[in-house]
């Protein structure tokens, strides 16, 4: 089945104000993330921070370090403070570039994008940002109510959800960049790019760990295991190409334990890979390389108790050059 999503291109912009698009700004902040553990960073997202799976030092290390949390609720409020301005809703690209003004690191910027988008996604968060409200539309921001007007502030944003709730996300995340079907897109989208730029630009460490029956250590084996699956004999390999194969895994691994859940298809499941992909494709772009290996889309359900059989789990595979000539018919 040739899936294809009703969605809008992602091509990157040319920014006058930022000349430092996918490099380091050492002027802009005082904190980054310098690099990632790719057992720890797969276990930070696969839950929720409040599941007990994730061991506090993660949770610190990727989200709820002081520094971090500080930029976190900045970047919130340069978002309400778009909102207010009546401006038009942010593209993906539009987002990382105000994160990267915060932040002047690619690394640490996709990061705290995706850490942002995945509260007020979710409209409750470590980060101190909740929906107390619809009717009046009311989220508190560490502490401080913002009541909302619910007026239509530019022509090209959307009063609600995905749901159908009253919402704010889809009058600052562009409603046509990623479609409205889940706000979790977004969050994705930004997840496989933060794997994928630290990866390609040499700033994660393999660090498979031994047996043992932790969360960490069955979720970290599966993960490398599905990185070694994915590795064509015929490609040498090279940290964009892991890059690529570990960003591929998280979306797999997602769609094969998961795509069943709250009444899940496979026809959803391939639309968000694609989604996934196209993170990935950003990640490593930021990092200077255009990706051209294929992505597996899994059969979603076909993951065991503690791995997944890439070869017999596949539903489609798909290349980068599907999603541009989609982008671009």
């Amino acid at each position: 089945m040739q899936f294809r999503p009703d969605i809008t291109p992602l091509i990157l912009p040319t920014i006058q104000s930022q000349p430092n698009f996918g490099e380091i700004d050492p002027q802009a902040n005082d904190f980054l993330v310098s690099d990632v553990s790719e057992t720890d960073l797969s276990v930070f997202f696969s839950q929720y921070e409040d599941d007990p799976s994730i061991p506090p030092e993660v949770l610190e290390a990727y989200l709820t370090n002081p520094k971090l949390m500080a930029l976190q609720v900045a970047i919130i409020q340069d978002l309400l403070d778009h909102y207010e301005s009546g401006a038009a809703p942010l593209s993906p690209e539009d987002f990382y570039v105000l994160t990267l003004d915060r932040v002047g690191d690619p690394g640490t910027a996709l990061l705290v994008g995706h850490n942002t988008l995945k509260a007020m996604a979710r409209g409750t968060s470590s980060i101190p940002w909740e929906k107390i409200s619809e009717f009046p539309l009311v989220y508190n921001l560490g502490g401080t109510r913002i009541e909302l007007d619910p007026v239509q502030k530019h022509p090209s944003t959307q009063l609600t959800g995905s749901r159908g709730q009253q919402s704010i996300f889809y009058q600052i995340f562009s409603p046509s960049a990623l479609g409205t079907s889940d706000e979790g897109d977004w969050y994705h989208y930004f997840l496989e790019a933060t794997v994928a730029y630290f990866t390609a630009t040499g700033r994660s460490s393999q660090d498979p760990p031994g047996f043992g029956i932790s969360y960490s250590s069955v979720l970290g084996r599966a993960v490398d295991g599905m990185v070694q699956q994915m590795h064509d004999p015929a490609t040498p390999d090279s940290d964009p190409y892991r890059a690529w194969r570990w960003a591929n895994a998280l979306s797999f691994l997602e769609q094969a334990k998961h795509g069943t859940d709250y009444g899940g298809n496979q026809e959803e499941a391939e639309r968000e890979s694609r989604i996934h992909m196209r993170g990935a494709i950003f990640g490593l772009e930021l990092a200077g390389y255009s990706p051209d290996w294929e992505w597996t889309i899994a059969e979603i359900g076909s993951a065991g108790l503690t791995g997944v059989d890439v070869p017999s789990s596949i539903s489609e595979t798909i290349y980068p050059w599907d999603d541009v000539d989609e982008r671009n018919p």
